[in-house]
Formats: structure tokens, sequence, C-alpha cells
């Protein structure tokens, strides 16, 4: 591996066989936004596309959680002029002409790493609850219309994230002599990584959530990732035993140096095929897994089962996208510190893990461990405690919203806007408070679902007559968005 530097942006370069693939990658991502500036570093990208002509052969742009990715491949003069073009777009934003270049922009392109489904998705409500409306827990929630940004919004977005300092060029060969970076001057991002929930668990709770979710803190290492794919392995099989899901899948966020937010996610097929999937025996399985773990550890034979036959040929020439994707963690732990541990790849790692190691690791998740459920499931988890949003018996003061006269049969409850706040009651008289600092409001094919953005949880409030009108004239434009594409039209 070689390091260098060119216009103040960091190289790094190792040798793989095939043609010349490239990242430009920059230390922002999706957790770098507010909540009021959700889709923002998507926004930039697609000025970025918007503005540029594409040079290189094969090319690419992601947004991911941690950082913003410019990929291209093909003859090295084409790749180095597409990395300067790039460069020169970034350094030129916003466009003069910034309203035309977000028609027709659908904020439903924006793809969160990890989150599938949108507002739905269990393992985003998990991180919505873990790092409230900030950072990580921001994976939730749909974007801002970006008609709604400004162009010194813009501006000032680019200048703190988009420098040369804060960016990294990897490369699978040598640097092209004409390679230039013409970025805007600007330091290393560092950002604050601490929880705004503090929660002890094991706990589990319910929410608007289609699937079941576990959510664990871990110190990055190949063990844990190896555990928690050993995990993944008795869970799939155990649910898909039962006839409740076809299986599970390993769900993983780089969060610093320090700590890794691993887990599970258990969810129902489209279709048909999903009218078998049960959230409560789902749940009640992960929980006696992850308990027959804690007691019983990992045996050698499973060990063994789980560890890869044999190594990929490095001598086999493979795709522009899939050889710069292996140089990804060098990228990573440049940027954050840290970076996405494969255990297969960390094998010299896993020699001294043993069934009794492997237990007490393991058993070290619990006090941070978290499972959501839907609503309206009640998970028999021994040793857990429901942490389940607060309600109170109190209805504040406001103008009363009952249900539509057709929809007052099956639901009783009404909701409450406040001058400060908006409260749901339900058919039971129990009352759950959103203050107007920390609602959100979400729209979908008719569908309007409130979210307290303080406690990461979300309420269906369809039924009631005219909400949305309503709740529009007591929150500002940011604060009512449309939700994010799901997998299927059906919520």
């Amino acid at each position: 591996m070689r390091r260098e530097e060119i216009d103040g942006v960091t190289v790094i370069q190792r040798n793989v066989p095939g043609t010349l693939a490239a990242s430009l990658t920059f230390g922002c991502g999706a957790r770098d936004e507010e909540i009021d500036s959700i889709g923002l570093t998507h926004l930039v990208q697609h000025l970025v596309d918007w503005t540029e002509d594409h040079v290189a052969e094969n090319y690419q742009d992601h947004v991911w959680m941690n950082e913003t990715q410019f990929l291209a491949g093909g003859p090295p003069d084409r790749v180095a002029e597409h990395f300067a073009t790039i460069c020169s777009a970034i350094s030129n934003l916003p466009p003069e002409d910034l309203s035309d270049a977000v028609v027709g922009l659908d904020a439903d392109s924006r793809y969160v790493s990890n989150i599938e489904e949108g507002l739905r998705d269990p393992w985003g409500a998990l991180l919505s609850r873990r790092f409230g409306p900030s950072g990580y827990g921001l994976s939730r929630w749909p974007a801002v219309d970006y008609k709604l940004f400004t162009a010194d919004e813009i501006r000032r977005h680019v200048e703190r994230f988009f420098t040369s300092g804060n960016a990294v060029l990897t490369l699978t060969g040598e640097p092209p002599q004409a390679m230039r970076l013409p970025l805007p001057a600007g330091p290393r991002v560092t950002r604050s990584t601490a929880l705004v929930n503090h929660e002890i668990g094991p706990i589990w709770y319910a929410d608007e959530v289609r699937g079941v979710a576990l959510i664990i803190s871990v110190e990055p290492s190949a063990e844990a990732a190896f555990l928690m794919w050993a995990l993944r392995s008795r869970v799939a099989e155990a649910v898909h035993r039962a006839g409740v899901a076809l299986g599970a899948e390993f769900v993983c966020e780089v969060v610093d140096s320090t700590r890794h937010e691993l887990g599970l996610r258990v969810t129902p097929e489209f279709g048909r095929k999903g009218k078998s999937f049960d959230a409560t025996v789902a749940a009640e399985l992960l929980w006696a897994e992850l308990r027959r773990f804690v007691s019983d550890g990992i045996d050698r034979v499973e060990i063994a089962d789980l560890m890869p036959t044999q190594d990929e040929d490095p001598t086999v020439d493979v795709e522009w996208i899939d050889a710069i994707s292996s140089l990804e963690s060098l990228t990573q732990r440049e940027l954050l510190g840290t970076a996405k541990i494969d255990y297969w790849e960390s094998l010299s790692e896993l020699a001294g893990l043993t069934p009794e190691s492997a237990r007490d690791i393991v058993s070290a998740w619990l006090s941070s461990a978290m499972i959501v459920v839907p609503y309206g499931s009640t998970p028999n988890l021994p040793g857990t405690t429901d942490a389940s949003c607060p309600t109170t018996r109190f209805v504040p003061t406001g103008e009363v919203v009952r249900p539509t006269f057709s929809k007052r049969f099956r639901n009783k409850g009404s909701l409450v806007v406040g001058t400060d706040a908006l409260s749901t009651v339900d058919g039971d008289g129990n009352v759950h408070t959103v203050p107007l600092s920390q609602a959100l409001v979400v729209e979908r094919f008719g569908v309007i679902q409130l979210a307290h953005l303080g406690h990461g949880c979300v309420t269906t409030i369809s039924d009631f007559a005219d909400a949305a009108d309503k709740l529009r004239s007591v929150l500002p434009p940011r604060r009512v968005r449309q939700a994010a594409r799901q997998l299927s039209s059906h919520w």
C-alpha cells in the first residue's frame, strides 16, 4: 500500500488486477445532517451529477451513512479527467440555476444504507431510539422537500464537508500523472457519536414497524462480527423452522473506533408469503437464541462450519466496482478511524476464540440489547424490560379532532392539537404527547403518521379527519414530509 497527497487530498493506492478503478470519498454522509436538513448530502451529490459531464467509462455515486463516494473505472486519463470534473463541480456549488436543478428531483431516490423500508424499517427504528434526532438516528426519517433548501445552506454544507482535507482518493493502481483534485480547502471533520438515549438493556418496545429487530453495541472486533453472524444463522434456522419467516439478516453500522452497532432484522416477505409472519413468535425465537448463546456459548463444530472454506484467488481479474470496493476498508479507516469488519477477512483474530470466550462476549451484549416489535405484539422475553413509549391519563388542552364518522366504530380515540404539543388519545384513555418541537408528520398514499423525534417512535393518525391540514397549520413546512418509497406499496 502506498500513501501520498494530491492537491491536499490523501491518496491511498493498493494494486489490484484489472482496469484502473478509483473512489473519491468524503467524510460526510446521512448522519452529518440535521433533522431539518435531511437529504442535503444527497442533494449535493445530485447537483454534482447534474452539473458535470461524466467522462469515465464506468462510474457510480453513493451517499451512505458515513461517507459520500464518487467511483470511476476505465483508462487512467479518463479516470483522471472524471475526478477533476467532479472536483470542479463541487467547487462551484450551488449552480446559479438551482431551481432548475431540483425540478423533478425525487427524494425517494435517496437510499440510506441498511434501511430498506423507510419509516417502518425496524433497524431504522432502533437507531432512532438509540441516537435520537441526530447522527444515526436520522436514518429512519424521510428527506426534506429538496425545493426548500436554499443556496446558502448548500454552500455552507459544501464548505464544511466537501473539502480536500475531508476527502480520500483510493486507487487500484498508480495515480495518473495528470490527476488533479481542485477541491475547496478545509480540515478533516470530527464528529460526536454520543448516545442521546442512555438506556440499560436488555429492553424491548413496540413501534410502527414492519418486522422485528435486535441491536447491540460492541467494541469493534472480528470475534463480535463472527458471533453475531453465528447468532444470525441460528435465528434464521429457528424462524424458518417455525414457518414465520424465511430467515434473518445481519446488519451493522460503523460508529467510531470504540463502538459498532450490530444487529439482526427479521421481516415478513411481501405479498402472500408474508401472511404467515408472526412478529411475537419471531421476537421470542430471536431472544431465545440469544439467551441460549449466553448460557451455552458456541461449540467448535459450529465455529468450523461458519468459517470460510477457501480464500478468493487474488490473481483472478475482477470487475472494476468489485476491485475498488475491496479497498473500502482502507478509506473508512482513514476517514473514521475504523471500518466495517468482515470476519472472514480477519481469520487470524479468531484463532483464540473458544466456546467459553464466546459465551463471555455475548453475555456482555445484554446490557445494550434492544428489541423492537410492531404495535400489538406482546412477546414473552424473560429478563427484558418493556420500555415502550410512556403514556399518561392526562389529556392536554387543545382542539380535539375525532376520527371520521366511518372510522369511529373501530377507533374511539382522538387527536388533540395544542399550542405547544400534539397528543393522541387511544380508546382506553391512554395519552401519548409529542411536543411540537419534536413532532414530524409523514404522509404517503393517504396514510398520515406522527413521529416523536425524541422518542424515535411513530403513531398512525390517518383516521382523524383533516389531521394533515390541521397539523400543517401548526408545524413548519420542513416538519411535514412525504415518506420515502417502500419496497411495497402496502403499508
